[in-house]
């Protein structure tokens, strides 16, 4: 048994196929399957249940995933810490909300192979609760999200924040006065999908007054949802510095409301319980790498 084997066997796992593995990890899958059949013998256990389409693992195999994580953890530690961290190679697994993607993710790739040359990503921008639900299975091994509230069970350490304001189009006709939540009963309001911590804060301001809540267009997009407040389909909550063009060309007006609009906090998150250090380490890259304004040492983050 070797550390080359045990690493083809979680790669497995997570691609749900032999195919998948050898094509992860730019080989054949007759390669693949010699490592595992090596495996087996070594063990003297059957490790997956090749009797249909796609393979599945037996109580020995879904036992030895705990164990094939620590021993691959402390492998990677050993070369991090001991060794020359740049010769670590594998898979790191990131999770980013959109608003991370389309600002200062490409500074953090950047990093990240500078320091970690041999390292290969997988990134994945999706909705904050859909890349929270992946963290937890064990399908992604750090997150780049906003938050409020973390399971016990996760590391979140803060990357900085970003303020939302209620924005609308030139074209879009609303009242003159401050405007709050029970102004808005019949203006279309759009916001991110439900899997959201936009949709959240959305309804969150929305239900501050109890004033019945308008409709609200849901859109995967924040680019999109600018896009279609532009043109005067509605309003939305947008980041201020991510559209400053836009705003100081008067596309879209920054509306005066009651309450303001949020301080949103931007978190790296990871699994407390993982043995190996290179989630911290891209954490600590991460907030290197951020653009959003730094939470100050008291940790208010301006949210309520």
């Amino acid at each position: 048994m070797n550390i080359r084997q045990l690493e083809t066997f979680l790669i497995i796992v997570r691609c749900g196929s032999f195919a998948g593995a050898a094509d992860r990890l730019n080989t054949t899958a007759s390669t693949i399957s010699a490592r595992i059949q090596e495996l087996e013998e070594s063990l003297g256990v059957t490790l997956f249940d090749r009797s249909q389409r796609k393979v599945r693992l037996t109580p020995k195999g879904r036992e030895l995933c705990r164990y094939a994580e620590r021993a691959t953890s402390a492998f990677s530690d050993i070369r991090m810490f001991v060794g020359n961290g740049e010769a670590l190679s594998g898979l790191l697994r990131l999770g980013v909300a959109e608003m991370v993607a389309v600002t200062w993710l490409p500074k953090l790739v950047d990093m990240i192979h500078g320091k970690l040359p041999l390292l290969a990503l997988e990134l994945n921008v999706s909705l904050t609760a859909k890349l929270l639900q992946r963290l937890g299975n064990d399908e992604l091994d750090l997150v780049l999200a906003p938050g409020l509230k973390f399971d016990a069970d996760l590391t979140a350490r803060s990357i900085g924040r970003v303020y939302f304001a209620w924005m609308a189009g030139r074209k879009q006709q609303l009242p003159e006065h401050t405007i709050e939540p029970g102004d808005l009963r019949h203006i279309r309001i759009l916001s991110l999908g439900k899997d959201s911590f936009h949709h959240h804060t959305v309804q969150r301001w929305l239900s501050s007054r109890d004033d019945g809540l308008p409709n609200v267009d849901l859109c995967d997009s924040m680019d999109v949802i600018a896009s279609l407040t532009k043109e005067g389909l509605g309003m939305s909550l947008l980041p201020v510095d991510r559209y400053k063009t836009e705003i100081e060309a008067g596309d879209l007006r920054i509306m005066k409301t009651r309450p303001a609009g949020p301080m949103v906090e931007f978190f790296a998150i990871y699994k407390s319980s993982r043995s190996t250090a290179i989630p911290s380490m891209i954490a600590d890259l991460a907030e290197e790498a951020s653009s959003f304004e730094m939470v100050a040492a008291d940790g208010d983050t301006g949210t309520g």
